[in-house]
């Protein structure tokens, strides 16, 4: 790694601490706090995606508390998925981002479940926490509650965080993706 890539890492870590951050204060049923991580992956590779997914979960947890720490396990899952989609053109066109987000998504959200489910009983994030709630209200069992919660959610999160990096990488012009061969290979160029 040169210092170039070693820079994005600050810069990753960052967009996943402010995004997600916003997120869960106003309190959404989204996560939108693996952005930098996949902007960091499609940009650098897998290590440095891995790097800020990490260390942004961890500082995460350390401010907002405990129950986000585990989570981490989610964001290096979320990195060497971008790698391997950025690595097969998967940031081409939005169609391809979002197929790769899903399928992201269903990964992260099954993983997910099982965290939640085990370590905190379906209370973590704000927004997830209130679509367990429903759907315990609506006659669910707890386990069902924070699978269908869990990959739901993470369906939709993963599909949006990769198709706004997507839309980002594909938007810069060629004398700058230049200086990112993966990121020239993500988007086809």
């Amino acid at each position: 790694m040169n210092a170039r890539l070693l820079a994005l890492l600050p810069a990753a870590i960052a967009i996943n601490l402010v995004i997600g951050g916003l997120v869960n204060a106003l309190g959404l049923p989204l996560y939108l706090d693996s952005i930098g991580t996949i902007l960091a992956t499609v940009l650098a590779g897998p290590a440095v995606g891995v790097l800020a997914g990490a260390i942004g979960q961890l500082l995460f947890g350390l401010i907002n508390g405990y129950q986000w720490i585990p989570f981490g396990l989610i964001q290096v899952v979320i990195a060497l998925l971008a790698g391997l989609a950025a690595s097969r053109a998967g940031f081409r066109g939005t169609g391809r981002s979002l197929a790769w987000g899903l399928l992201t998504g269903l990964v992260a959200g099954a993983l997910s479940s099982v965290i939640s489910y085990v370590l905190f009983k379906g209370v973590t994030a704000t927004g997830t926490t209130a679509v367990v709630t429903v759907l315990r209200q609506l006659g669910w069992s707890l386990p069902a509650a924070v699978t269908a919660s869990s990959l739901a959610l993470d369906l939709v999160d993963k599909a949006v965080a990769f198709a706004v990096v997507g839309a980002l990488v594909r938007s810069l012009p060629n004398r700058l993706i230049g200086r990112f061969p993966r990121a020239a290979r993500a988007v086809g160029r």
